[in-house]
C-alpha cells in the first residue's frame, strides 16, 4: 500500500491557484509592487514673507524641529520663475535667540516654482527660535529672517530689550520701544528721534501715550510719567529734560491692573498714539512679546 503525502499534496493545490513564478493561475501579468508613500516631513505652519535683495519669499515650515533629526522648510519666491531659481545660490539655517547657527546652511533643491531644504538643528541649550534666507547671486549676499512661531513678522530687541517701532504724524516721524515684562505685566515706553533711541522725542510731563491691543478686543491703556522729579526707568536713569519726558509706563496710578498682561505666552498687535500741539502721532502696527525674565 502506498502512502499518501499530505503535505505534497497541499503544495500543488497552492502552486495551481497561485501559478507558478508567482502569476496568476488563470494567466496576465503579477500584480504591481506597491511602494511605500514618500516621506512627509510633517504639518505645514506658514511663517510669512521676508525680503532679500528686493526679492519677497514665502517661508513654510514643515513638521518640528527637533535636535539631531532633519526637518525641513519651502522658499516660494513672489514672482520668479523656475528657471530664474537657477541663478541664484539660496541657504537656509536655523539660529538661537542670541543668533548662534544651530543648523549647517543648506542649498535648497528646485521643485517646481520653489525650493525645498532640509536642516538638522543639533542639540543646544537655546532652542532654534529663527530661520535664515540667504541669497548670494551677481555679487549680492545678503540675508533675512523670520520668527518659527509662525506670528510672521521679526522685531529685533531695541536698546532696553524692548521691541522697537516706528511712529508718524504732522509731517514729522520717529521711533519708539516698548518693554513688556512678563513676572509684572507692566509697561515701559521710550520716544526717540533715532532708532538708536540716543535722541529723546519729549513731550510735557502733563502728557499721556494710549496703547491699544488689537488681539485683546482693542482693549487700550494709558501710560505716563512716573513721576515729575526724575521719572527714572527701571534701571535708575532719569528721563526728564527742561520739564519734558520720552518715558512713560503703565501702571502709573494705583489701583491699574496689569495682571492680564502677566506671563511669557502674552502676544498682541499693538498701536501707540499720542498727540503732541494738538497733533495725532501714531506708530505702525507691531506685535508686542514681553521681555522674559
Amino acid at each position: 500500500m502506498r502512502t499518501f503525502h499530505w503535505t505534497l499534496f497541499l503544495t500543488m493545490l497552492s502552486l495551481a491557484g497561485c501559478g507558478v513564478g508567482g502569476k496568476p493561475a488563470g494567466g496576465g501579468e503579477p500584480a504591481a509592487e506597491t511602494k511605500a508613500p514618500p516621506s512627509d516631513h510633517g504639518d505645514k505652519t506658514d511663517l510669512g514673507t521676508l525680503t532679500v535683495a528686493g526679492n519677497k519669499f514665502n517661508i513654510a515650515r514643515r513638521g518640528k524641529l527637533v535636535p539631531g533629526k532633519e526637518g525641513s522648510f519651502n522658499v516660494r519666491p513672489q514672482g520668479t520663475s523656475s528657471d530664474d531659481l537657477t541663478k541664484w545660490n539660496l541657504y537656509l539655517w536655523v539660529e538661537d535667540k542670541e543668533g548662534t547657527q544651530l543648523s549647517a546652511p543648506s542649498k535648497g533643491t528646485i521643485e517646481g516654482s520653489a525650493l525645498h531644504f532640509h536642516v538638522t538643528p543639533r542639540a543646544s541649550e537655546n532652542p532654534p527660535v529663527r530661520v535664515v534666507l540667504r541669497l548670494r547671486a551677481d555679487g549680492i549676499d545678503e540675508r533675512a529672517g523670520l520668527p518659527l512661531d509662525g506670528h510672521g513678522h521679526e522685531h529685533k530687541d531695541g536698546p532696553h530689550h524692548g521691541i522697537p517701532a516706528t511712529f508718524s504724524g504732522n509731517g514729522a516721524s520717529g521711533h519708539l520701544e516698548l518693554k513688556l515684562h512678563d513676572d509684572k505685566g507692566d509697561l515701559e515706553l521710550w520716544l526717540s528721534q533715532d532708532a538708536a533711541l540716543t535722541k529723546p522725542f519729549d513731550l510735557p510731563l502733563t502728557d499721556s501715550v494710549e496703547i491699544e491691543f488689537i488681539d485683546v478686543d482693542g482693549r487700550k491703556v494709558t501710560l505716563r510719567p512716573r513721576n515729575t522729579e526724575k521719572n527714572e526707568d527701571e534701571d535708575g536713569n532719569p528721563n526728564i529734560r527742561s520739564g519734558k519726558t520720552n518715558y512713560f509706563i503703565y501702571p502709573s496710578k494705583d489701583g491699574q491692573d496689569a495682571s492680564w498682561l502677566k506671563g511669557k505666552a502674552f502676544q498682541s498687535i499693538v498701536i501707540v498714539h499720542f498727540t503732541l500741539d494738538g497733533k495725532e502721532f501714531v506708530s505702525e502696527e507691531f506685535i508686542l512679546k514681553p521681555h522674559v525674565h
